[in-house]
């Protein structure tokens, strides 16, 4: 079986065409091809093949697709599956893409073993392959559309290699055609015409390469406004010179009458200064291999350079020396080296670092100038016709570095630093991260030798990860290990455990993870170096930039200093009480700056950028060890006090930040309890900027809202931490991130007791009881609210008192005691009414209305429909107005009304997938099923429920699974399928029992009797 994507999308099996049956099929098999065997997640294919216009059905949908092509192949196996996605499984040459890039590679082999027919063969046969653009056809999908000019860029330099080996057999004639024919199809492109000149001109037709030069250069004047660069003036000159060897490399112009630099003292030398390589030197094949070749095959027109960055302890430095090394014979006039100490306090001066290259090339001292410029000058003229590596280790930026480039087309520079030098001219770029997990245990192996750690076990990978897959870590441990073959890897692995110790057990030697991470700290400023330490105190796997503000106390301070109207929250003064004498800090200059000084960590690779949240804000993150470092700078050079009030800014700017996410969502501070616990304001202009999507915000910043909880915790902020822990249930219980939501109102009930804080104790029991009836486990949420209604009292909080009766009235409702749920909402609802929360209001409107629907009194539920209604729509609480419609969805399905109920159910499904509510859309699938089958129209029916199922089981919400149960067990009986219906309507009886609703409950009982016959009347609608 052969699979063809150079061209038009094609498979063919025993000689014979095999029609793929849609356009569907072509596009999974072209992104199976893009992996090349390797696993692509379903995630991934789904995302290419539909985005988010499918929803819950796109899973479906892909296996549905996966099995037709499979289906279409008939050979089931090539298309395999795990739990990590789908793979293509073929071999290279039965794959048209990947057999390209084999042939491709093995002809730059050949060549490279001074094999040119061969090569030559080899390269006529990948180009033979192609019989148009990759994936045609196929250019809406984002994915095949990159591909497939990634493998368009690959044809075109295979394309240009084997037009070179053609020139260099002497098939000069040959190419003559190919190239003119290229030409006219971009005539700006230089390499092209230098080419056809050479060609041209070998094959004696010296006339016509000269007008391929001025034609050239027409085109380039007429569009470009540009003359021919050296490489085609050489060629112009050598061509009316007459010379008969004429090559693509230009010739050095004629030196001037007077040379203004001055002549070398003494006769050139070949100097190699580099120091001794790597020799153990793992995973950093694709990167070495990069490195030199970019070396190795320099374009003519200037010295190639190519910058290395990466954190401390990456591996610049070995991965540079080893291409240094490998590359001696393509340098034959000298290699220099020099450490630039770019990251410490003393950077070494361009001067400095120039008389030394200066000397090493053979210039006395005394003809040495004194300015850099002279010095540059100097260096440049001596390496203008050599071919010489610079090697400029550790640069502390482009000033530094731009003296030490020769101008000579011959040579190449390697430059090594911290950042990415992005402001370096014509430099091409290659950032180190840390070692994935095989190559850092293959590491550890090659350097200890010992048998537990040269494969994948649990020691090794381990040992790899308290190292942080951090090279100069990993050969630290691994040289430990090997110097003491009497311990074993666990005593290593028991030393690293403990955080406190760690750094101390990463030296070894002249080797320290802690030496070199002070170097680059050394090398900050002030400023910097306070966010550094502060950064160490973050307990998150990422964090936005306002974080860097709060830890730095870098408010909204624009106004007069004794104006003491600072909006709704402080200032960015909290934690200051207590706190021992005052810190210097940095100028108060807003969150701008200090995002400023956050990004000058990164380009000091002391802090990585992360990518996006979902809201568009940049995300960073700090190694692990590098945090371990700043922590202990933190505890030496921060006085005291600084620790604590940083912390305090930093949860309070999370606190601040929920509370106006919350007031977004709920149109105010509605069901919701706040304490008097310190808040830091990042400011209105940052913060309308993070909340242009709240609910967005509130999903990024999961991960840092329960950090700072706990770290409130730590700090015995018994207030600001239940404040934080009950104002992020904003975000548990629309997502139903239901571990958090224990987790944080656990941590902070615990917080409260220590603290004595009675209202906080209350609080957060009302948490933990509102959890629980939100996972329907109603017997566990009443001694939760039960605890908490007499402590709301104690303190005199009417608010609470009324939130509490609200969910108490709740498990009433659901254990069949109506009328005395009633009495509790009616209770509830004036206490709310008193407070001013109409969000809880509203929501109790909801609440009575469900059980006057449940008791068939429509009439009665309408009105509190209505009115519920009109509330959330006037605090603009899209949420609370899918709920209601939800409600008014099942009233009319309890009228018999399935089209007026489709209508309702499809506004919560639109509005509840607009918040990211996914609990919403799991009610507002199952609304539409059950709509659905009321109307008869079974097949729509069956979809949506079995979607409902999926996501309800999924977000762990039984109540909705056991519905969807239910409704797919009447469907299956009205479909005649009775074993299915039978096992639908069985568990659903047996979940409602356990989650404790006997009315639906007995609702399920008298589904499954009119399946067998044994009601005298059908089960009233859902």
């Amino acid at each position: 079986m052969r699979f063809q994507v150079l061209g038009d999308v094609a498979i063919v099996a025993d000689d014979h065409p095999v029609p793929l049956s849609s356009r569907r099929q072509e596009q999974l098999l072209a992104l199976l091809v893009c992996a090349r065997g390797r696993i692509v997640a379903a995630e991934t294919l789904i995302d290419a093949l539909w985005g988010e216009r499918l929803g819950p059905r796109a899973g479906k949908n892909l296996r549905v697709l996966v099995h037709r092509l499979r289906r279409t192949l008939d050979a089931p196996e090539r298309i395999r599956h795990d739990r990590s996605g789908y793979t293509l499984s073929a071999r290279p040459e039965e794959v048209d893409a990947w057999h390209f890039a084999d042939l491709a590679e093995r002809a730059r082999r050949t060549l490279n073993r001074g094999e040119p027919e061969a090569a030559s063969v080899l390269q006529r046969e990948a180009l033979a392959l192609w019989n148009g653009r990759a994936f045609s056809g196929l250019d809406d999908v984002a994915q095949l559309a990159e591909a497939a000019e990634r493998l368009e860029q690959d044809r075109r330099r295979l394309l240009t290699e084997r037009i070179d080996t053609d020139l260099a057999l002497g098939r000069h004639a040959e190419v003559i055609p190919e190239l003119l024919s290229m030409l006219a199809e971009d005539p700006l492109v230089e390499s092209t015409a230098a080419r056809l000149m050479v060609a041209m001109h070998r094959a004696g037709l010296r006339t016509e390469a000269l007008e391929t030069y001025r034609r050239t250069r027409a085109v380039l004047a007429e569009e470009l406004g540009l003359e021919p660069g050296p490489q085609l003036r050489a060629l112009e000159r050598a061509i009316l010179r007459g010379d008969t060897r004429v090559d693509l490399g230009p010739r050095p112009e004629a030196a001037p009458a007077k040379d203004p630099a001055p002549a070398p003292a003494a006769a050139p030398v070949a100097p190699s200064l580099l120091p001794a390589g790597v020799g153990d030197l793992t995973g950093r094949d694709a990167e070495l291999r990069w490195l030199v070749s970019t070396l190795r095959d320099r374009p003519a027109a200037a010295p190639v350079i190519c910058a290395v960055s990466g954190m401390p302890g990456v591996g610049k430095s070995a991965l540079a020396l080893r291409a240094a090394h490998d590359l001696r014979d393509a340098f034959p006039d000298g290699r220099l080296y020099v450490n630039l100490r770019g990251a410490g306090a003393e950077p070494v001066e361009p001067s400095h670092a120039l008389s030394r290259f200066l000397r090493a090339l053979g210039v006395a001292g005394t003809a040495i100038p004194d300015g850099l410029d002279e010095r540059a000058e100097v260096f440049r003229a001596h390496l203008s016709d050599r071919r010489v590596l610079v090697l400029l280790d550790d640069a502390a930026n482009e000033a530094q570095v731009e003296p030490l480039i020769p101008a000579g087309n011959g040579c190449a520079v390697v430059v090594t630093s911290r950042g990415a030098l992005t402001a370096l001219p014509g430099a091409q770029r290659l950032a180190l991260g840390v070692l994935g997990n095989a190559a850092a245990v293959r590491l550890l192996g090659t350097i200890t030798g010992r048998v537990e750690l040269t494969s994948d076990t649990a020691a090794a990978r381990r040992l790899a990860e308290l190292c942080g897959h951090l090279p100069l870590a990993l050969r630290i441990a691994g040289a430990r290990l090997a110097a003491r073959p009497h311990w074993s890897v666990d005593r290593l692995l028991s030393r690293l455990a403990a955080e406190h110790d760690r750094l101390d057990e990463l030296t070894h030697g002249t080797l320290s993870v802690r030496a070199s991470l002070a170097l680059g700290y050394s090398g900050l400023d002030e400023p910097g170096r306070t966010l550094f330490r502060r950064l160490g105190l973050v307990d998150t796997p990422d964090f936005a930039g306002w974080v860097a503000a709060a830890l730095l106390d870098m408010g909204p301070h624009d106004t007069d200093p004794r104006d003491t109207d600072h909006r709704d929250v402080g200032r960015g003064d909290v934690g200051r009480r207590d706190t021992g004498p005052q810190e210097v800090r940095p100028r108060d200059t807003g969150p701008r700056d200090a995002e400023e000084i956050l990004e000058g960590l990164v380009e000091a690779r002391l802090v990585d950028y992360a990518g996006q949240d979902g809201t568009g804000e940049p995300r960073y993150r700090v190694h692990d060890l590098v945090r371990l470092h700043a922590r202990e700078r933190a505890e030496t050079d921060d006085p005291p006090g600084a620790t604590a009030a940083a912390l305090t800014r930093l949860a309070g700017g999370y606190l601040a930040l929920a509370e106006r996410a919350h007031r977004r969502q709920y149109g105010g501070d509605y069901t919701v309890l706040h304490g008097d616990g310190p808040r830091w304001d990042c400011g209105e202009a940052t913060s309308d900027r993070l909340l242009a999507d709240p609910s967005g915000w509130l999903r990024g910043e999961r991960l840092g809202l329960v950090a700072a909880v706990e770290q409130a915790a730590r700090l015995d902020l018994s207030e600001m931490c239940w404040d934080l822990a009950m104002t992020a249930v904003t975000l548990f219980e629309a997502q139903g991130h239901f571990d958090d939501w224990r987790h944080t109102s656990e941590t902070a009930l615990a917080a409260a007791l220590r603290a004595g804080d009675r209202r906080g104790e209350a609080a957060m029991r009302y948490s933990l009881g509102t959890l629980a009836l939100f996972r329907q486990r109603y017997t566990d949420a009443r001694p939760y609210l039960e605890a908490a209604l007499p402590l709301f009292e104690a303190v005199d909080d009417r608010h609470g008192q009324a939130l509490t009766l609200r969910n108490a009235a709740l498990i009433e409702r659901v254990e069949g005691r109506a009328e005395t749920a009633l009495d509790s909402y009616r209770r509830a609802l004036r206490m709310l009414r008193e407070v001013g929360d109409r969000h809880a209001e509203a929501h109790v409107l909801g609440s009575m209305a469900q059980i006057h629907i449940e008791h068939d009194r429509p009439h009665a539920a309408a009105p509190l429909l209505e009115t519920a209604l009109a509330v959330y729509r006037e605090l603009g609480n899209t949420r609370g107005v899918a709920q209601i419609l939800n409600r008014l969805g099942l009233l009319h399905l309890r009228q018999n009304d399935p089209a007026r109920a489709k209508d309702a159910f499809e506004q919560v499904l639109v509005a509840a997938r607009a918040a990211g509510d996914r609990i919403g859309e799991a009610y507002g699938m199952l609304g539409m099923g059950e709509a659905e089958l009321l109307a008869g129209e079974l097949d729509h029916a069956a979809n949506l429920l079995d979607a409902t199922l999926l996501l309800a089981e999924g977000l762990g919400e039984p109540f909705v699974a056991a519905r969807a149960r239910l409704a797919c067990g009447r469907l299956a009986g009205e479909r005649g399928e009775r074993e299915l219906a039978v096992a639908m309507l069985d568990r659903a009886v047996r979940e409602f029992a356990d989650i404790g609703l006997p009315v639906w409950h007995e609702r399920a009982l008298d589904a499954r009797r009119a399946l067998d016959g044994t009601l005298s009347t059908p089960p009233t609608p859902c």
